[in-house]
């Protein structure tokens, strides 16, 4: 039987630098598409509202190795929809695709999100 991991446990170099390669890779892509951007995260200081800031909204990294082959489209999709029991839908698509249809829907309503608007 193994132990039982510490709450707080040492994360190795390495994958703190992996992290911060992907909350870079993330700013930049959104930045790409016109979208404020900003990475809160700073040397794994964990902002507490989240690791990224796009148009006003916070966001986490998580990057793995490998992620579950059931959250990748497969075939024709261009995304998947997954939930589990009691827990609302959610959607898994590109994060390119993604700032595209956010940085469309904000010009559209001309930049002005609602403060109590969740995106």
């Amino acid at each position: 039987m193994s132990a039982k991991k510490k709450k707080n446990q040492k994360r190795g170099r390495r994958n703190r630098q992996r992290g911060s390669e992907l909350q870079r890779q993330a700013v930049n892509i959104a930045k790409s598409f016109g979208l404020l951007a900003y990475n809160r995260d700073r040397g794994g200081a964990q902002h507490e509202m989240g690791d990224v800031e796009m148009a006003g909204k916070y966001y986490g990294c998580k990057r793995r190795k490998s992620i579950p082959k059931y959250l990748l489209p497969e075939k024709e999709e261009i995304g998947v929809v997954f939930r589990g029991d009691r827990i609302e839908p959610q959607i898994a698509i590109p994060f390119d695709l993604y700032c595209f249809i956010l940085s469309e829907w904000l010009k559209a309503i001309n930049g002005k999100i609602e403060e109590d608007f969740d995106l």
